[in-house]
């Protein structure tokens, strides 16, 4: 059939503007290339049994962080400072804005921007104009990951989509991440909404300060109240971490939100505590080729970073201080030169456990010094027997119990036989400390006598030169007064 010149201009426009209606595709970051087993023998296998001897060539994420929840210390990372695709995990950021300006009670009507969403996007789903709490909308946005709910939190927090994606760049600029920019609220693909590993665990450590966020992202299920278009209705999380009885369930995992699209690949945010120490960890675009890459990916990590951390004892930090003190009399052939080790017996209810990073034990044992107090009860002089009593110690920590033992020895010391023993330090022994200090002021009261002799005798030496000079100038002047009558006479 022949095209008139109006029919093809048709078809073009046309074609245009079905171009112009498909969703905006950011900038895709490179494909990752495999580096683990199987596809790469070069890279060692992964030893779970030594999680500690982890290397960022056996994680397949293309960028990862993990940090410290607390304190926001780099435990690893690799690539975390390049601009990445966040995916879903952008919703963490509008969960974040939704608990601190919204009404987490408050029935809210899902507003017509719900059904604004890509075609293929994930939804709960929600309805226009269903009515629900705040609270229930957003645990369908974080569960589901759904689109839906992320356009209707946008408009019911911010009055727009746009006035929405404001705040959430706002509020990236206030935590301080410089590699964040974000266009939609739910993480669909779209030019210039982008992410880094590092601004995204800066974010997820935000949220996770509040306990709704907690919450919600820890929940392995949840069961959405009925509304006015439909009965309760039970949603699972996505994310498989935090479900019980999934095979990828993390023991002492917290959350957080998972991600994927074709140009983010496999997205996961995930935290977890174990003995009081919390982990986050950001994976940003791990393998396609590898299903289940962004789980073990997190587990690896996780692990990881729970082996830099150590839970110390009172007794382990005691036994590390390595008390010993001299014996004095000791027979001459004792065995440890003379040296015991004091073992401290907790003699009332009461427990110290602090876990610390690997690299501040040191610090931890200087803090537990500077809070002991021993005093010492006996005088340190053979004979001694095994579990003699010695002293006794205070443990006062910043916060938690105060513990108190006897310092006991650790072994018998026999004493010297008669006439070997070592006399003088026998003696010394057994010298009140008062006799020391009257000693140490005798010999200061005498350093001060010899020193004012000293200065007086310069003094009158001084006395004498200047009568000698005196005398010598009398002497002088009268010589030339005896010439000038002589020359007088003459």
């Amino acid at each position: 059939m022949r095209l008139t010149h109006s029919k093809l201009l048709a078809c073009i426009l046309a074609a245009l503007l079905a171009l112009a209606s498909l969703p905006a595709l950011a900038k895709t970051t490179p494909t990752p290339v495999p580096s683990l087993p199987p596809f790469d023998d070069a890279v060692p296998a992964y030893d779970p049994a030594h999680p500690e001897n982890l290397t960022p060539d056996q994680v397949y994420a293309q960028s990862f962080i993990l940090i410290n929840q607390e304190d926001g210390r780099v435990l690893l990372e690799k690539n975390a400072d390049v601009r990445m695709n966040p995916a879903s995990t952008t919703k963490i950021m509008t969960l974040l804005l939704a608990v601190e300006y919204g009404n987490l009670n408050e029935v809210v009507r899902v507003p017509r921007a719900a059904e604004d969403i890509p075609k293929d996007s994930s939804v709960v789903p929600v309805t226009v104009g269903e009515e629900m709490t705040l609270t229930d909308l957003l645990f369908g946005m974080m569960l589901r990951s759904g689109n839906d709910a992320a356009n209707a939190v946008a408009v019911l927090i911010g009055g727009s989509v746009s006035g929405f994606v404001d705040m959430m760049n706002a509020r990236a600029e206030e935590l301080g991440c410089t590699g964040t920019h974000f266009v939609n609220a739910h993480g669909y693909t779209a030019d210039d909404h982008y992410t880094t590993a590092r601004d995204l665990a800066t974010i997820t450590r935000e949220a996770m300060k509040d306990s709704t966020v907690r919450r919600i992202v820890s929940a392995g299920q949840y069961t959405m109240g009925p509304t006015n278009l439909r009965d309760e209705y039970v949603i699972q999380n996505s994310n498989m971490m935090v479900v019980y009885g999934s095979e990828f369930r993390y023991s002492g995992a917290t959350g957080v939100k998972t991600g994927t699209t074709s140009a983010a690949g496999q997205c996961l945010v995930s935290a977890a505590d174990r003995n009081g120490v919390k982990l986050i960890c950001v994976g940003l675009k791990s393998t396609t080729a590898f299903v289940n890459a962004k789980w073990q990916d997190a587990k690896r990590l996780l692990d990881y970073g729970f082996s830099q951390y150590r839970t110390y004892t009172f007794a382990e930090l005691y036994e590390m201080l390595n008390l010993t003190v001299p014996i004095s009399g000791a027979a001459a052939d004792d065995a440890s030169g003379s040296v015991i080790h004091l073992n401290a017996l907790i003699n009332r209810s009461g427990s110290y456990e602090k876990t610390v990073h690997i690299d501040n034990l040191n610090d931890l044992l200087e803090s537990f010094k500077e809070n002991l107090t021993i005093e010492y009860t006996r005088d340190f002089t053979a004979p001694l027997d095994v579990g003699t009593v010695m002293g006794r110690l205070t443990f006062t920590p910043p916060e938690g119990d105060v513990i108190t033992a006897v310092l006991v020895s650790d072994r018998a010391v026999a004493a010297a036989p008669s006439g070997q023993t070592d006399f003088m330090g026998s003696l010394t022994s057994r010298i009140p400390q008062w006799v020391y200090i009257a000693l140490a002021f005798l010999v200061l009261f005498l350093l001060i006598l010899i020193f004012a002799k000293f200065v007086l005798a310069i003094r009158r030496a001084r006395r004498r030169a200047q009568a000698r000079k005196r005398a010598r100038e009398r002497a002088r002047q009268r010589a030339a007064r005896e010439r000038m009558r002589r020359r007088g006479r003459s």
